[in-house]
């Protein structure tokens, strides 16, 4: 065993293993190695296997010249170039450009790819991503996370969604990337720990995919556990809704700040991260990154750049120079009440107000909710609050009206959490039974009440409102025969009341409807044939207002009625108004006139076209309007009997009021939109072009998939225009059976077809065939006769790899460089043409291959000496790149703890003063210099981490294959 030498590639006990040295202790000798997948160990020579692994480039002898071809088993030339091509899929996976692209099944626009290219360019991927809605920051989030996982960067993953997103978000993912997400909810909690016992961190595993509701995770026996939890991606949806605003955090702030701090990628998705005050928006800068800016220092627009990307459907430019997205034009069209109506409107307002004022004087503010439910209702429809009426009167009748002892949905809903639709109409209807009485003679007083106003509503045989909107469809349709419109309403009861209003009506077969009892397979074949069929109508409620996207085909909607969140207006209106509309967006909304709610919420409308006209961005107005509460705002003008313009001119007030800071933030340039145009164009399209060449083509999938399955015993066989079918050999049939299809290679064509498998880059099937090539002794060495070779000469493909100092690989590559017999001259780009070009059949000049085996080392030593030059070329382009990003990241992080020990050390100058001046305060000065030390260890930790960033560390170069090459 003295013969083994450090370097020695050997198998140990069967594994991959690499000498580092051998000593004796004694009379024992000892092996010191790196085991591949262990580590280092070291071993008694006498108690384990070891074999010389065997060398493929140099197996060849100068008296096997006379029989090599390039089909012959040794030097086969098909499976030189299979192994290349699994070698550049392993690689690419581990680093290239924007890997994504070909790996997902959605429509990508330049400009999402160039979010996606500008957070993988970043030393950490960290990033608030504050798009408009309608612009694909779910699309984004997913394109940014298949990047980290091609580069092992996402074992560990947590969605952190409002509830009622989860579903969709679960959907999505797998729908458009093939990525699994795994509902974190009360069942899941309670399996894991009966599978893992009471004292297991659940939150703290590795293969972890999960998604989250906020209102789930905030819960405070989570806390300890997420504070030693550790992910390497969090994303956050609707992050405003985790902004610190107050003194005191709220519990969803304080949870995510706990998940954010302790992850290493971060993406942080808010079309309205900003509510004109700015206190909210700095918490999520902080977020990112809390060492950017001290806390008694501004932010600038410089630190705001690096943490922030964002663009407004405004600032985005086709390739024409136009905007991609058209212009709208929304408008009130006012409803009229008849005598009998406004009698009916004013009858259930004041029962309202009288069982409203009941609950605030005996604090049950549940009650109140269900009566701020049932004003809601009545200005949605009349066929909505006869059904509300009747099941409130049905429930206390039947003594169904208490609130000890609401559902956990209800509850959840009382408490502000966004709910799916299916579990917000049952909360609704729970919370509006709800009632509080004095004494038995004040809820039969109020039962009566019930009696009479659902007499009323009984008298009332088709409201005013319904009818507008019945002849507004039926002129549209008359006058316009070719368009198409869709009209939403926030409840299922209104939603059935208009359809029972038009079943007689001529186009009545046309409707399509979706609400929260029509699935996702139901849902998506309804859009579809919305989108390429005939029928010209679909009626939705607030289920269809995310997720459908109708841009294509409709540019026409109906407001019912204007829901009481401007934001769920918004997510309506961007069903139409999003990228490939090609008309001007038109929105009627219909209000009835001379009430309240009428008078605010078109003052609202209003107010939000006006200011998106001059800041170009709507999600910075419905930013603007997130905390308000509207709601309260209605009730509370209800209760003191106000008439409508004070509310209204109230809120106006307090719009102009954060408009007036939003618009001092825009001129300080702290929250621009940026400017999506040609030239961004170009820039992005340029990576796309350098991603394909590192990832390979449709072609190039197609072509190693092909040669693969056929080289290993299978067949692949056309099944029509894009479609394969296949007969996998034993080795790769995985779950998957012998027959395996259809399938394509063209993601086009997949997006269009349901059932089909995508075999995409990162397809298990390409995953798996990668893998059983490359483990395989075939292919190391190859012999190609090619008719570009003026002499003959050895191909090596080299593997050059850097890493930081934290591990995390910088680049990584395949260089092939070429070493001609006669001259020994180096090539790098007749390596890469070598190893993409197909051989010539046929044999070869022995004599030319037999003085390629002889001058084998001195071919080896000439290109050792060209990829040492080269590598030392590359890591010093990567050490002044990293030492760039890095030295920006230092230099804020100084300026950052010099401002906070200053801050800190005036605050003990300060308590120091007092004490002089006879005050006890050494708890307080003890308590600032805590602080002050535990400032000093978390800027020792983060220069650490930078100073590890900017290492560039080379691994030394290894030949992956090496190529016989010869003219023919």
């Amino acid at each position: 065993m003295r013969s083994l030498a450090a370097g020695d590639s050997i198998l140990l006990n069967g594994s991959d293993a690499e000498v580092i040295k051998t000593y004796s202790v004694g009379d024992l000798e000892y092996l010191r190695a790196y085991v591949e997948d262990v580590g280092v160990k070291t071993v008694c020579i006498d108690d384990v296997e070891i074999e010389q692994q065997r060398d493929q480039f140099n197996e060849l002898e100068s008296a096997s010249a006379d029989h090599l071809h390039p089909d012959h088993e040794a030097v086969s030339a098909e499976w030189f170039d299979l192994r290349s091509q699994a070698l550049q899929l392993q690689i690419a996976h581990e680093q290239g450009q924007l890997l994504s692209i070909s790996n997902s099944l959605v429509r990508l626009e330049p400009y999402q790819l160039a979010a996606v290219n500008w957070v993988m360019q970043k030393l950490r991927q960290r990033a608030l991503i504050a798009d408009d809605v309608g612009l694909g920051k779910t699309i984004e989030a997913g394109l940014i996370l298949k990047e980290l996982t091609a580069r092992n960067r996402a074992d560990r993953v947590l969605f952190v969604v409002p509830a009622h997103l989860q579903k969709k978000w679960i959907r999505d993912m797998d729908r458009f990337f093939d990525i699994d997400l795994t509902p974190a909810d009360r069942q899941w909690v309670e399996g894991e720990r009966r599978r893992l016992g009471e004292e297991a961190n659940i939150w703290d595993q590795d293969h972890q995919r999960m998604v989250s509701s906020i209102a789930f995770l905030r819960q405070d026996e989570f806390q300890p556990a997420l504070d030693d939890a550790f992910w390497d991606v969090v994303v956050v949806d609707e992050a405003h809704k985790a902004a610190k605003r107050g003194e005191s955090p709220s519990k969803t702030s304080r949870m995510v700040e706990r998940v954010a701090s302790n992850s290493d990628s971060l993406l942080l998705l808010s079309a309205t991260p900003h509510d004109g005050k700015g206190e909210a928006f700095r918490s999520l800068v902080e977020y990112i990154d809390p060492f950017l800016v001290a806390e008694d220092q501004e932010l600038s627009k410089e630190a705001v750049d690096r943490v922030m990307i964002r663009r407004g459907k405004q600032t985005i430019y086709d390739e024409d120079g136009e905007r991609i997205f058209p212009d709208r034009d929304v408008s009130t069209v006012p409803v009229e009440m008849t005598q009998e109506e406004r009698q009916f409107y004013q009858a259930v307002t004041d029962y309202v107000k009288n069982v409203y004022n009941r609950s605030e004087r005996l604090n049950e503010p549940a009650v109140g909710f269900a009566m701020a439910l049932m004003q809601k209702r009545l200005v949605s429809s009349f066929g909505a609050i006869q059904s509300t009426l009747s099941r409130r009167l049905r429930d206390l009748v039947d003594e169904q009206s208490t609130s000890a002892s609401l559902s956990e949905e209800a509850a959840a809903y009382l408490d502000g959490e966004d709910l799916d639709e299916e579990d917000k109409q049952a909360a609704e209807e729970e919370l509006s039974s709800l009632t509080v009485a004095e004494s038995d003679a004040q809820l039969e007083e109020e039962i009566e009440t019930l009696r009479d106003l659902v007499s009323l509503a009984e008298g009332i045989p088709v409201d005013s409102k319904a009818q507008k909107v019945r002849r507004y469809i039926q002129q549209l349709l008359e006058e316009q025969p070719d368009e198409k419109l869709l009209l939403f309403t926030e409840y299922r009861d209104t939603l059935d009341y208009l359809l029972d209003l038009v079943k007689d009506e001529p186009w009545a077969d046309e409707i399509f409807v979706i609400h929260g009892d029509v699935d996702k397979e139901e849902r998506a074949r309804i859009e579809e044939e919305f989108n390429h069929g005939e029928s010209r109508l679909l009626f939705a409620t607030d289920a269809a207002s995310e997720g459908i996207d109708l841009q294509h085909s409709c540019h026409i909607m109906v407001n019912y009625e204007l829901p009481w969140n401007p934001n769920r207006l918004e997510q309506r209106i961007g069903r139409i108004h999003r990228y490939g509309q090609e008309k001007e967006v038109k929105v009627w909304n219909f209000s009835f006139e001379d009430t309240r709610e009428g008078e605010i919420f078109e003052m609202l409308q209003n107010k939000v076209e006006s200011i998106r006209g001059k800041l170009g961005n709507t999600a910075d107005v419905l930013g603007m309007l997130d905390d308000i509460d509207v709601d309260s705002l209605i009730m509370e003008s209800i209760q003191n009997e106000d008439p409508p313009g004070a509310t209204r001119e109230e809120l106006e007030e307090l719009i102009d009021e954060r408009q007036r800071t939003l618009q001092e933030w825009y001129e300080r340039s702290l929250i621009d939109t940026s400017t999506f145009d040609q030239e961004s164009r170009e820039k992005i399209q340029e990576v796309m072009d350098e991603s394909e060449d590192v990832y390979g083509t449709e072609a190039d999938i197609h072509e190693f998939v092909e040669r693969g399955v056929e080289a290993l015993g299978g067949d692949v066989e056309k099944a029509g225009s894009n479609l394969y079918r296949a007969e996998l050999p034993q080795s790769l049939q995985y779950g998957t059976g012998e027959e395996y299809g259809p399938f394509t290679f063209s993601r086009d064509f997949a997006m269009d077809h349901d059932g089909i498998e995508y075999v995409s880059p990162d397809d298990d099937l390409v995953q798996r065939l990668m893998q059983l090539v490359l483990d395989s002794e075939q292919g190391e060495v190859g012999l190609k006769l090619l008719p570009f070779i003026d002499g003959p000469g050895i191909t090596y493909n080299y593997r050059v790899k850097f890493e930081d100092g934290t591990g995390e690989v910088i680049r990584e590559e395949l260089i092939p460089v070429f070493v001609d017999v006669h001259h020994q001259d180096p090539r790098q780009r007749l390596g890469e043409r070598v190893v993409r070009g197909d051989s010539v059949k046929g044999s070869p000049d022995t004599d030319q291959v037999r003085s390629l085996i002889q001058g084998r080392e001195q071919l080896r030593t000439a290109a050792d000496r060209y990829i040492s030059q080269q590598v030392a070329k590359l890591r010093e382009e990567l050490h002044e790149r990293r030492r760039e990003d890095t030295q920006e990241e230092l230099e804020d992080l100084e300026e950052y703890a010099e401002a906070e020990r200053q801050r800190i050390q005036q605050f003990i100058e300060d308590y120091e003063r007092k004490a002089e001046g006879g005050s006890n305060m050494d708890i307080a000065i003890r308590n600032q210099q805590e602080r002050l030390g535990k400032l000093e260890e978390r800027i020792e930790e983060r220069r650490g981490e930078l100073k590890s960033k900017a290492q560039v560390i080379s691994l030394a170069p290894n030949v992956e294959t090496v190529c016989y090459s010869l003219p023919v």
